[in-house]
């Protein structure tokens, strides 16, 4: 056995079921790249990259991270709407996305609840 270290890779699996206090909030600053936090009972899920880190694999992981996250809400909308055919339009998600395009609001939080 030589004395050279060999480093493994560990993985961790966690499921987050949204429940009445489940929440997503991004912060965004002038000077950093944004925070991202999804959160659900005792587990949090915490996204942020240092600004030096953006470069085109991390870019590309965003914009795989934000495409998955809009078809995730379609999909669910699709299956609120589903679960109660009489109710109609109204039966749509309770608080829908707010958007990973919109302009951010500098320096502070925004976050949505799960009802």
């Amino acid at each position: 056995m030589s004395g050279r270290a060999v480093k493994s890779r560990t993985r961790l699996s966690s499921h987050l079921s949204v429940c009445g206090g489940a929440s997503v909030h991004l912060n965004v600053y002038p000077e950093r790249s944004p925070i991202l936090t999804l959160t659900t009972g005792d587990v949090s899920v915490t996204i942020a990259m240092s600004t030096t880190d953006l470069d085109g694999t991390a870019m590309q992981f965003v914009r795989e991270l934000a495409d998955a996250a809009a078809r995730f809400a379609e999909d669910c909308a699709r299956f609120a709407l589903n679960a109660d055919p009489d109710a109609g339009p109204a039966a749509g998600p309770v608080n829908p996305p707010t958007g990973l395009a919109s302009p951010p609001s500098v320096g502070r939080s925004r976050g949505s609840r799960a009802a």
